[in-house]
């Protein structure tokens, strides 16, 4: 292991533990390695915290627009929908 996507993909899986250990070793015994692999962690900590979702504005259009809309059953003509203002 010496990339840096290497490193990421150690630190987004879950090795057994005799791999982990040798990961851990050859990381403790480079500074660079030891560093990049930190920040990597500090990235992914700061990710998993982000919360990533439909904007305020985009919930009050969903809602205005399931408010505004009427669906009808017709015997002739199936259902009727109905955008009302």
């Amino acid at each position: 292991m010496n990339t840096f996507n290497d490193l990421v993909l150690f630190a987004y899986s879950e090795p057994d533990y005799a791999e982990a250990e040798s990961f851990h070793k050859m990381i403790n015994s480079n500074r660079e390695l030891s560093i990049e692999y930190r920040t990597i962690l500090r990235v992914k900590s700061y990710l998993n915290k982000l919360k990533v979702g439909p904007s305020e504005s985009v919930i009050k259009n969903i809602l205005g627009y399931s408010r505004a809309l009427s669906v009808s059953k017709s015997k002739n003509a199936g259902n009727i929908s109905l955008l009302l203002n």
